[in-house]
C-alpha cells in the first residue's frame, strides 16, 4: 500500500492487480501528487481516465518507463491510439521504455504518427512480444522494421515475430 509519508522518495511502482476504476483515478492522482521522482511504473490503464496518465507525465518528470496494462477493451473498436498521443505529447524528455499486454490496439496511421512524434528524442524501447499482440498486423510490424530502421524505436526483431 502507498501512502503519502514517502517524501516523494519512491522509484518504482507496480501495480497491476486492482480493476476498480475510482481506485485507479485516485491512485494515479496520488502518483502524480506524491512520486515527482518516480522512474518506473506499472499500472492498470483504462480509457475512462486517460488524463491521469497525462497528470502522471506532467508531474513526475523523472519517468523513463511505463507498464501498462488495458483493462477495459471492450471491442475491437477500442482504440489506444491516444495512449500514444499522450505518450508522445507529455512524457518527460527522458522517457525511453515502453511496454503493454497483448490486448492494445493501435491503429497503423496512430502508431506510424506516434514514431514521427517521436523522432529527434531517445530511442523509444518496445519491450512488448508483438507476435502475441492479438490485434497487431503485418502492417503493424512494418511500421516498426521502418521506424527501427531509422533510429526512432529500439526494440529486439525477435519480439515482431515468433521464433
Amino acid at each position: 500500500m502507498l501512502n503519502g509519508n514517502s517524501h516523494g522518495n519512491i522509484k518504482n511502482i507496480d501495480i497491476r492487480n486492482d480493476h476498480n476504476f475510482r481506485y485507479t483515478k485516485r491512485l494515479y492522482k496520488f502518483i502524480a501528487i506524491n512520486c515527482p521522482k518516480i522512474e518506473s511504473l506499472g499500472i492498470n490503464i483504462q480509457f475512462k481516465n486517460l488524463g491521469g496518465i497525462k497528470e502522471i507525465f506532467l508531474n513526475c518528470t523523472r519517468l523513463n518507463k511505463l507498464e501498462l496494462y488495458i483493462v477495459d477493451i471492450e471491442d475491437e473498436e477500442d482504440n489506444c491510439d491516444e495512449i500514444l498521443n499522450i505518450l508522445a505529447d507529455y512524457s518527460p524528455k527522458t522517457f525511453k521504455i515502453f511496454s503493454f499486454n497483448k490486448d492494445f490496439i493501435f491503429s497503423v496511421d496512430g502508431l506510424q504518427n506516434f514514431f514521427e512524434k517521436w523522432r529527434g528524442r531517445i530511442p523509444i524501447k518496445f519491450v512488448t512480444r508483438f507476435y502475441r499482440c492479438r490485434y497487431f498486423t503485418q502492417e503493424h510490424i512494418k511500421i516498426i522494421k521502418k521506424y527501427f530502421d531509422e533510429g526512432v524505436v529500439d526494440i529486439k526483431l525477435s519480439h515482431l515475430y515468433h521464433n
